[in-house]
């Protein structure tokens, strides 16, 4: 069962949570349970691969992914570094750049991509084919803190929403985006928000790609070194869990006894039985290593000693 949709595991283990139980409180404990079973293993369809330009020499990863696993840039393997291991060895600049060759964790950022030139911008609200190719027509509202030309040192706050405009009409002069603040998007909607220069001089800044729901946007960036006008990355990532709104979702897990056993973990908690609590959240980690382990199928890695010792080097391990 590597993945399920959200009203497929309702059916099946809506009875391990105190009754009543609805939809919208199976949903509720998902969100409590699941970023817990994220964050305990590597197991099928907990990774994925994406491709992004990496020109600006950072690469900002979809809200859907967590850290960077594997690196390749322009068909070179880079290692991924902790965060701010280049300024330990070559110290702060204005431009916060690196000399490394590597993918450096850079913490996070309030936009996919940053806005390079002061300009007069004018904020666009636009459809993401998915299951819909429009924006929705429910009372929505998009919060964009922004600084400019016209804002001095502090910031200013543009709405966009459904029940105005999508677009802001007319230039905003925008040096930076502080936050991007999402409110009450319908299931089934995803939306970007984009910068677009008011002459068209330039092409228009992909600033966010809203999922349904409300949040703040935060994108995790790593900062490439030695990247150029022509760089492009090519990650392995590690999945995020991303707080189910609907019944459609899909929930990635690899098997059913491990949602069963950390539901019953989570009601163990809520009635202070923590010795019960502790036995299934092992169970969930047991059987998260033997799914990792029977994935692998013959590819285990094998332990091979040369007796012979010096100049030869044990491989095949992970």
């Amino acid at each position: 069962m590597p993945a399920k949709t959200v009203n497929q595991l309702y059916g099946y283990h809506s009875t391990y949570l105190e009754a009543p139980v609805t939809p919208e409180k199976f949903r509720d404990a998902l969100n409590e349970v699941m970023p817990r079973i994220y964050k305990m293993g590597y197991w099928r369809e907990m990774l994925m691969e994406h491709t992004q330009d990496a020109s600006d020499g950072y690469v900002s990863l979809p809200l859907d992914t967590d850290s960077v696993v594997v690196g390749i840039l322009d068909n070179n393997p880079l290692a991924p570094y902790s965060l701010w291991h280049d300024y330990k060895i070559y110290g702060t600049r204005d431009d916060d750049k690196t000399d490394l060759n590597a993918f450096i964790d850079d913490g996070y950022a309030s936009t996919y991509r940053d806005i390079e030139t002061a300009y007069a911008y004018q904020f666009e609200l636009q459809a993401i084919q998915d299951d819909n190719s429009s924006l929705p027509t429910d009372n929505f509202s998009v919060k964009i803190r922004y600084r400019g030309s016209n804002t001095g040192a502090g910031f200013a706050v543009f709405n966009l929403n459904q029940t105005t405009t999508a677009d802001t009409g007319s230039g905003v002069n925008v040096s930076s985006i502080d936050e991007i603040i999402y409110n009450d998007i319908p299931d089934g909607y995803s939306i970007r928000v984009i910068a677009d220069p008011f002459d068209d001089s330039f092409d228009a800044v992909t600033l966010a790609d809203l999922s349904s729901g409300s949040g703040v946007v935060r994108y995790r960036r790593f900062r490439i070194g030695g990247t150029d006008s022509s760089s492009s990355a090519h990650l392995l990532l590690k999945r995020r869990w991303e707080e189910v709104d609907g019944s459609d979702d899909v929930v990635y897990v690899p098997e059913s006894a491990i949602v069963k056993h950390a539901l019953l973990g989570k009601l163990s908690e809520d009635n202070a039985d923590i010795q019960r609590a502790e036995y299934h959240w092992g169970v969930v980690a047991k059987l998260l290593e033997v799914d990792t382990d029977s994935f692998r199928g013959t590819t285990r890695p094998v332990l091979k000693v040369n007796p012979a010792g010096g100049g030869h080097a044990t491989s095949g391990m992970y």
